[in-house]
């Protein structure tokens, strides 16, 4: 499998439901959300406007996409209330080989800032990402177990100190 594959087979819009656990915290968090994923044209003015920015040309970028998620997490500082959780991402991928290369994001998975992502589409059509934020290094794995349902795990590491400090494990079920 190829990016742009990849990246086709997850358009769309899919349920969510996350546990993560928090080492670092000692808590268990559980998150149900909803994800757009939504592909974009290298033309489209998000698209140029970002690359324009960070210094990169359109010739390597394949499948540009954007992801909307808003979602509920039951994680407690202080109270019990669950608290929802939204955000937006534009991603840009510029592809290397026939199996790995970048994403551009706009905004991280582990930390709110821009992030720039190894991937790796390994044989059995699972990606892998890598990214390093200022603060902690994410690694994350999704793969299809069937056209409309996909798994992601991820980990969160200490860059300082590689320390483990969040884990969790997602299902996500496309909406037809």
């Amino acid at each position: 499998m190829e990016i742009e594959e990849f990246i086709n087979k997850s358009a769309g819009q899919w349920s969510s439901m996350r546990s993560g656990h928090s080492l670092a915290f000692k808590q268990f968090e559980e998150i149900v959300s909803n994800i757009r994923i939504n592909l974009l044209s290298k033309n489209d003015t998000r698209v140029e406007e970002y690359l324009d920015i960070l210094g990169y040309s359109r010739e390597k970028v394949v499948s540009p996409f954007e992801i909307e998620w808003i979602g509920e997490s039951n994680w407690a500082d202080n109270s019990e209330i669950q608290k929802q959780v939204k955000g937006h991402s534009l991603l840009i991928p510029i592809k290397y080989s026939i199996n790995s290369g970048i994403i551009l994001r706009s905004k991280g998975y582990a930390e709110d800032i821009e992030a720039k992502t190894d991937y790796v589409i390994l044989s059995d059509g699972t990606i892998t990402f890598s990214s390093a934020y200022q603060q902690t290094i994410a690694e994350e794995r999704i793969w299809f177990i069937h056209q409309n349902v996909r798994c992601r795990s991820s980990v969160i590491r200490s860059k300082s100190k590689g320390a483990i400090l969040q884990t969790s494990f997602a299902s996500e079920v496309r909406k037809i």
